[in-house]
């Protein structure tokens, strides 16, 4: 039985084994031999940033995230490292990569035209309510020749054939231990629960877009598209827990219900799923895409005015 004091972060997944390595193996995809300075835009906990530097030491990345929660993780992880001090600085007074954090949202981006090496985005890109605004932002950031490369586990083929069963079990088995929480609390005379609908956002429900859809949001706000890759990954028991732990992922797939208790019984409804469609583990696809800001006299004409 999952304790009910959750932290409803994305901390915990993020720091799954497999979470992890899958990440890693993006940023190892990538060529960064000539990037000096990188956002990592929506940064979470800032595990992307950590990747980064993993390979690229040496480099200035910065961390933008619009969750004040989420900023915070990330402070306290490269706070840890000696690598922040509210500005960057207590790393590179030593001879170490720069770790910048700035607050701000993905879609209005509080950088000067062309300063950018390259943008990366982790698993997070599908939460944008409008793709194409966001990606003209991120062409206006990066300097000619510049990177733009992002995962998601949010897409159009996520969902190994198959798998349809794993996962329409665990949302029925989280409803089975709402109904019960609900009894239990109607037994001892307290108020049962009741869900609120239209709790959900706009973004949170839009279309999960095919790999082809995610490539022309790319072209057609010029960028130039030079990786399509969708990558299989083993999810784990503890995958899901954690997954399901998350207040952001809980609030759409139980939406209206307390988030706390949505949280828990994605949670406690895991092992049942596994057990009542006989998986271990289970295979879900990420999408992962690289593009590049076209070079030419044009387009330095361009960052110059």
């Amino acid at each position: 039985m999952p304790s009910t004091a959750f932290n409803t972060s994305y901390e915990a997944h993020s720091a799954e084994p497999e979470y992890i390595e899958t990440n890693r193996s993006l940023i190892r995809s990538l060529d960064l031999s000539e990037v000096s300075r990188l956002l990592d835009l929506a940064c979470g906990t800032g595990l992307l940033s950590d990747l980064v530097l993993e390979q690229r030491p040496g480099i200035t990345v910065c961390g933008l995230d619009l969750d004040r929660q989420q900023l915070k993780l990330t402070e306290e992880r490269f706070g840890e490292k000696g690598l922040y001090a509210g500005n960057g600085a207590s790393g590179a007074a030593r001879g170490l990569p720069s770790f910048i954090l700035v607050e701000g949202s993905a879609d209005t981006l509080p950088f000067a035209s062309g300063t950018m090496d390259a943008v990366l985005m982790g698993n997070s890109i599908h939460n944008l309510p409008d793709p194409g605004r966001l990606v003209g932002e991120i062409r206006r950031v990066l300097r000619p020749g510049g990177l733009f490369a992002f995962n998601s586990a949010f897409y159009a083929g996520t969902y190994v054939p198959g798998t349809e069963k794993f996962h329409q079990a665990w949302v029925k088995e989280a409803l089975i231990y709402v109904m019960n929480r609900d009894r239990e609390l109607r037994a001892k005379g307290e108020p049962g629960l009741k869900r609120k609908r239209g709790t959900v956002s706009r973004a949170s429900a839009r279309r999960w877009l095919l790999p082809r859809e995610w490539q022309d949001v790319l072209e057609s706000n010029g960028l130039r598209v030079s990786r399509v890759h969708e990558r299989e990954v083993r999810m784990t028991r503890r995958s899901y827990e954690t997954v399901g732990s998350y207040g952001g992922f809980a609030s759409v797939v139980l939406a209206g219900y307390p988030v706390e208790l949505a949280c828990e019984a994605l949670q406690a409804a895991v092992q049942p799923a596994l057990d009542q469609t006989g998986f271990t583990t289970v295979p879900a696809r990420w999408l992962e895409m690289a593009a590049l800001k076209p070079e030419g006299p044009d387009e330095r004409a361009k960052e110059n005015r």
